[in-house]
């Protein structure tokens, strides 16, 4: 939900006078760090074009009248000479970095297809979901007080149900957040029980019957029952 004006300037009101307040963006390109965008799918067409516009082209002229340069663009040799900073063209610091977190196009994400729109600009990686070995230390960090033999059990059904996922059985690929997510409840609410910890994460999904009868026939092979919904 980021707009334009949040990537790049906030205008506010300070002593009856408008200024410019610079955003994430511009002070990473200032000061040469790192920009990390998150959900990048879900961005809204215009900031993907301001991204693309900087990344690709290499330019990007802010509202206050600065335009930033990359070795990209053929602006690049002349910037920060006093003639150019007097017309608000300034080099972006090489030591600037984009990273983009995406999901991939389609359901259940429901977001743009960044890599088609972005893909050139970025050194792209596909991270696939962690191994058994992973996921659980990962869980055990979220739920230190929760049984090791409980948090297994959690992993492997919900690795069950990803293999389900890639072979068309489930529509929604059940992801190591949904895990946490049951970690975090054990650890949090721990007289509650598994059950009342997986509720919490398929809420919707029991209301599909031939969804929920799937989920029961795995969490059971593991030693977990789902409940009726109330």
């Amino acid at each position: 939900d980021t707009t334009v004006t949040q990537l790049t300037l906030s205008p506010s009101l300070e002593g009856g006078r408008v200024v410019w307040v610079d955003s994430p963006l511009v002070r990473a390109l200032l000061h040469g760090r790192v920009l990390v965008v998150d959900e990048a799918d879900k961005a809204p067409p215009e900031v993907v074009c301001v991204l693309k516009g900087l990344l690709e082209d290499g330019e990007l002229l802010l509202g206050d009248g600065r335009r930033f340069v990359t070795a990209r663009s053929p602006l690049w040799h002349g910037a920060d000479t006093p003639d150019a900073t007097a017309e608000g063209v300034r080099r972006v610091h090489t030591d600037f970095r984009v990273i983009a977190l995406a999901n991939r196009p389609g359901y259940p994400f429901l977001g743009a297809d960044v890599y088609a729109e972005l893909g050139d600009a970025f050194a792209t990686h596909v991270c696939s979901n962690p191994d058994a070995t992973s996921e659980r230390a990962l869980l055990r960090a979220y739920a230190p007080r929760v049984e090791e033999r409980l948090l297994d059990r959690v992993v492997a059904a919900f690795s069950d149900l990803r293999d389900l996922a890639d072979t068309g059985d489930v529509a929604y690929p059940y992801s190591t957040r949904e895990a946490v997510a049951v970690a975090k409840h054990l650890e949090a609410h721990p007289a509650e029980g598994v059950a009342a910890a997986l509720a919490n994460v398929l809420g919707f999904d029991v209301f599909d019957p031939a969804l929920l009868g799937t989920l029961r026939e795995v969490f059971s092979r593991h030693g977990i029952e789902v409940g009726q919904p109330d």
